[in-house]
């Protein structure tokens, strides 16, 4: 048995069909096929049920917990044997959901200045739970979040919790009256309650914790636009189109000018931002490090 023919099986496993096994490992189905024969022939066992979708049968349930464990172990033995060779080389894996890219726009620059010779591998999806099954698979070796996320079988570290803003042009009535009142003036969301506004779209977790908040203050919102594309959203607040909310963080310099955001001092939209990765796993040097130049965020 070889490591190869275990990823075969493993991501067999994973798809519950050969065709789309064959398709993320990059090889013909007829190929794949070929290669699970041979080791079922060599095993002396099915691993495979034949069905659709595919099932594990009772050896290849056993190989495939061992498998797991192997690969694994393999993994972490090239893990310390590049951190004890001391050179600045090798690969780190990163995955991201939609909210993770702009601390990934800022940390990248970092790391790739401070390891030059490091191969980066860059997943994005826009599914929290991808990203989680993908730290699970080990196909990354971190994953960037917003909390919260379920930490049962993640080691999780914390790189910064921020404030949730309302955002409005500068122009506006609110931000003319405050102006005096210090950076992130506080104000009541009552205040906004004739405001237009340009809010998440509701498959985003974070509407459904501003609609709470809506909720609390007594009033619905006047939606005039829903997008999970927060640069659309940030331009259409400092056009004065309506109020948004927003980390300061992810505003660019050139709109920070244009607008004035404002605390409404509700903790429950505040935001975290961390680090997970598999429990158990022991980390590279690499991704140590990324993780420290992330925390200096």
């Amino acid at each position: 048995m070889s490591l190869r023919q275990m990823e075969f099986v493993l991501k067999i496993a994973e798809y519950r069909s050969f065709t789309k096994a064959a398709n993320k490992l990059k090889i013909t189905q007829p190929s794949l096929s070929h290669a699970i024969l041979s080791l079922e022939e060599n095993l002396g066992l099915t691993l495979f049920e034949r069905t659709t979708p595919i099932k594990l049968t009772r050896a290849g349930e056993i190989y495939v917990s061992k498998a797991k464990l192997i690969t694994d172990l393999y993994d972490d033995l090239n893990s310390e044997l590049q951190d004890i060779s001391g050179k600045k080389t090798g690969e780190i894996r990163i995955g991201f959901s939609t909210n993770g890219y702009m601390i990934l726009s800022d940390v990248l620059p970092k790391f790739c200045r401070r390891f030059p010779s490091v191969n980066i591998k860059i997943e994005q999806t826009r599914s929290l739970a991808k990203i989680r099954q993908m730290i699970l698979d080990n196909e990354i070796d971190i994953g960037l979040f917003i909390s919260p996320i379920e930490a049962d079988e993640f080691e999780i570290e914390v790189i910064k919790t921020e404030k949730m803003y309302v955002a409005l042009c500068l122009a506006h009535e609110l931000s003319q009256k405050y102006k005096s009142c210090g950076m992130h003036p506080k104000i009541s969301l009552n205040e906004l309650k004739n405001e237009n506004f340009i809010l998440q779209k509701s498959t985003q977790r974070t509407r459904a914790q501003i609609d709470e908040v809506f909720k609390k203050a007594g009033f619905e919102p006047n939606i005039i636009c829903e997008t999970e594309i927060f640069d659309i959203a940030i331009s259409m607040a400092a056009s004065g189109a309506g109020a948004y909310f927003c980390l300061q963080s992810y505003i660019k310099n050139d709109i920070l000018d244009q607008i004035m955001l404002f605390d409404i001092d509700e903790p429950s939209l505040d935001k975290t931002t961390m680090v997970a990765y598999k429990k158990g796993k022991k980390l590279s040097k690499l991704a140590k490090e990324f993780i420290q130049i992330a925390k200096e965020w």
